[in-house]
C-alpha cells in the first residue's frame, strides 16, 4: 500500500505545472458540464418553490406540502433542487458565489418560517383530530345509551 501511495506522489510531483493546469481545467469543464445539464431543472424547481411561498395564504396553507417536499427532495437530489432562499436570488448573483450572504440570510429566514408553519400546521391538525374524536366518542356513547334504553324498554 505504501509503495502505491509513494508512486502516486512521485507521479504527481513529476507532472509539470502546465500538465497540472490542463488537468485542473479538464476537471472544471467536467463539473461545469454537469451543472449545465441540471441548471434548467434547478431553476424550474426554484420557480415552483417561489410560487409555493407566494401562494401560501391564497391556498390556505396547502402549498406548505410542496415546500416540505422540496426540502426533502433537496436532500435526495441536491443538484436538481435549490436550497431554501436561493429561489429569490437572480440567476447571475446566485451562480457567481456559493457563499452568497443575501442567499444565506433568505435561507435562514425561510427555514425558520417553515419550521414555524410546520408547528402551526401540526397543532391545527391535532386540534381537528381531537374534535373529530370527541364528536365520534359522544355520538357512539349516545347511540349505545339509546340502544340500552330501547333494549330495556322492549324486554322489561
Amino acid at each position: 500500500m505504501a509503495d502505491i501511495d509513494t508512486q502516486e506522489q512521485e507521479e504527481e510531483q513529476a507532472m509539470t505545472l502546465r500538465q497540472r493546469m490542463v488537468q485542473a481545467k479538464k476537471e472544471k469543464e467536467k463539473e461545469a458540464s454537469k451543472n449545465k445539464a441540471t441548471e434548467p431543472m434547478r431553476r424550474g424547481t426554484g420557480m415552483l418553490l417561489k410560487w409555493a411561498w407566494i401562494n401560501l395564504l391564497p391556498s390556505l396553507g396547502l402549498t406548505i406540502i410542496y415546500i416540505n417536499m422540496h426540502v426533502f427532495l433537496r436532500l435526495v437530489f441536491p443538484k436538481a433542487f435549490c436550497k431554501l432562499g436561493e429561489e429569490w436570488m437572480p440567476k447571475k448573483v446566485a451562480s457567481h458565489s456559493s457563499k452568497n450572504i443575501a442567499g444565506t440570510a433568505f435561507g435562514i429566514v425561510e427555514v425558520m418560517g417553515l419550521i414555524l408553519l410546520d408547528i402551526i400546521a401540526f397543532f391545527i391538525i391535532m386540534s381537528v383530530v381531537a374534535v373529530i374524536v370527541w364528536l365520534v366518542d359522544n355520538v357512539i356513547v349516545t347511540i349505545l345509551d339509546g340502544g340500552v334504553k330501547a333494549y330495556n324498554w322492549v324486554f322489561e
